[in-house]
């Protein structure tokens, strides 16, 4: 039975076509792009893994592959950007993240890519746009009773990890650490 197509590839699919962004490569060469931004400390990405993720973005219509043969050696499969899976690359990109908790995650990696792809005016947006949602979230907390001790010290730490990143977003503006 063939497998069924994600409609979301998810951060790991989405890191993925980002990766591609620098143009194509073979799933081992889209595997040290991404080592070398540090993306197994957010997820780990094995080869079997890394193939399905290629397997089901392709399923999908968001890469093409071609075969490419390099002397006696077994013929490998490199990997290509379409239209829509370039678009769907920009879009995720460009996208604070919603929840607070992603931030650790998949917000740096995105972080991580646009230096890398040498975008530092994406940069700056992204991290603009997610002190907006962080900023959001924190005046949500605000507007929250919290009318027991577990719900008064849940807000208490809730809110001091938003205060907490968004310190660490507005250090990110400082011009010795995006330029403008």
């Amino acid at each position: 039975m063939p497998r069924k197509a994600r409609t979301e590839p998810g951060a790991p699919g989405f890191s993925l076509l980002a990766a591609l962004l620098a143009g194509p490569a073979h799933g081992y060469e889209l595997v040290a792009r991404l080592e070398r931004l540090g993306a197994s400390e957010v997820f780990p990405l094995e080869p079997p893994t890394l193939y399905g993720h290629l397997h089901s973005l392709a399923e999908s219509g968001m890469v093409t592959w071609r075969e490419e043969r390099h002397g006696s050696r077994p013929p490998r499969k490199v990997f290509e950007l379409t239209r829509s899976g370039q678009e769907a690359a920009e879009v995720w990109l460009a996208a604070p993240v919603p929840r607070l908790r992603q931030v650790r995650q998949e917000l740096l990696l995105k972080l991580a890519l646009l230096e890398v792809l040498d975008r530092p005016a994406d940069r700056r947006g992204l991290i603009e746009r997610q002190l907006e949602v962080c900023r959001l979230y924190l005046s949500g907390l605000a507007d929250q009773p919290a009318e027991t001790p577990v719900g008064r010290l849940n807000r208490g730490a809730r809110a001091s990890a938003a205060e907490a990143t968004i310190a660490w977003l507005e250090s990110l503006l400082a011009p010795s650490e995006v330029p403008a």
